[in-house]
């Protein structure tokens, strides 16, 4: 009777056994699952960078581990041309040169916070935090200079070497006022864009300077406007 019993727990361990085994290999199914989502989520399936979601988690995270009074720093570039390149050779074409311009940016800024793709031909790097404003500058001017070097040596194909270039803003803002980020830096890059300057730094009291001339004209013009009346 004993011996039947230990048979019967046996069998009942091995049974128990296969089931964990089973239960384990589910869980691991379901974690790969998930990771390969949780991948897609949030990168670019052409260039293999992080896309939209992929950069508002790396902001996120930044935001939460830097310290107060730290600075960080993000590049956004816009490559020239390539609308006429799409024109010119097809849009599969086109997306050869987004992708050679996605690796060159990995391999010069592998080290970065975050490398993504906003859409088109919008790129974005995030740099770490930095306990000053001047060390965040100095990194992304660097490197910004570097990223726009690189993507001009950058050729797509050998059998057609086609290569552009791309314009650069800068936007260095305390920790803060991250959510500013991508807005600032996309102000300095359509700057540098116009004035064909290769790279441009955000510089908020530059904007608002700007914006002073425009303000005192209608200004002016009301003062003008009302002195007539005064007369009449």
């Amino acid at each position: 009777m004993s011996g039947l019993v230990a048979v019967g727990a046996l069998a009942l361990c091995a049974v128990l056994a296969v089931q964990l085994i089973a239960a384990r290999r589910k869980r691991r199914d379901l974690e790969r699952r998930l990771a390969v989502a949780d991948r897609a989520a949030h990168t670019d399936p052409l260039t293999g960078l992080a896309n939209r979601a992929g950069l508002h988690r790396a902001l996120d995270h930044q935001r939460l581990s830097a310290r107060p009074g730290d600075h960080v720093a993000m590049i956004l570039l816009d490559l020239d041309g390539l609308k006429q390149t799409n024109d010119m050779y097809g849009h599969e074409f086109g997306d050869s040169v987004l992708v050679a311009v996605a690796q060159r940016i990995h391999e010069t800024a592998g080290h970065a916070a975050c490398a993504a793709r906003l859409g088109g031909d919008e790129f974005v790097v995030l740099l770490g935090a930095e306990p000053s404003s001047g060390d965040a500058t100095g990194n992304a001017e660097a490197l910004a200079e570097e990223l726009c070097s690189g993507i001009a040596s950058a050729e797509v194909m050998a059998e057609m070497p086609i290569r552009c270039t791309a314009s650069a803003g800068m936007a260095v803002l305390p920790v803060h006022r991250m959510h500013q980020l991508i807005t600032a830096a996309d102000k300095a890059m359509y700057r540098a864009k116009s004035t064909r300057a290769g790279t441009s730094r955000y510089q908020p009291l530059t904007d608002v300077a700007d914006r002073i001339p425009r303000h005192r004209t209608a200004l002016v013009a009301l003062e003008g406007g009302a002195s007539k009346e005064a007369q009449a």
